[in-house]
């Protein structure tokens, strides 16, 4: 599994439901400033790509409608990029909590995605995020992060 990489490129569509899901996922526990720096950011970004008209604050405010995440994420590449991008998400604060796991498992069982290769996902992410702070010098601090990643 490549992190967040994928041969099928994301059209509007797929990003507007993705950024529906991650507002969602961001306000299960109370969304935090990270997250929403961190969700706008990538809005936009894409937004900016494309030429969307959509703003960021028109997408959040439409709710998210689970019974399209199917169809709009319908390959094994698509479903794996949507779920390792609100797992990202979930780690944006510094807590994966247990409400937005709870989340993220619903997603999966929407999509068809096994507890084995949701775990693999979790794991990628954690394994991801871990080796971009493999370089900080503080280990005291290194080992502060790694504590609160374990789940």
């Amino acid at each position: 599994m490549s992190l967040l990489t994928s041969s099928q490129k994301l059209e509007i569509h797929h990003i507007q439901s993705l950024v529906r899901a991650m507002y969602d996922l961001a306000v299960t526990d109370g969304i935090h400033d990270a997250e929403r720096v961190m969700l706008r950011g990538f809005y936009d970004s894409c937004r900016a790509d494309v030429g969307a008209l959509t703003s960021f604050e028109e997408i959040i405010n439409v709710p998210l409608d689970p019974s399209t995440l199917a169809e709009t994420f319908s390959t094994d590449e698509l479903k794996t990029t949507f779920l390792q991008s609100l797992v990202f998400l979930g780690f944006a604060d510094g807590h994966y909590t247990a409400g937005e796991r709870a989340r993220v498992r619903v997603h999966a069982a929407t999509l068809g995605v096994s507890e084995d290769a949701l775990s693999a996902i979790e794991d990628g992410v954690k394994d991801h995020l871990m080796q971009q702070i493999s370089r900080i010098e503080n280990t005291d601090a290194l080992q502060v992060v790694a504590a609160g990643m374990k789940a």
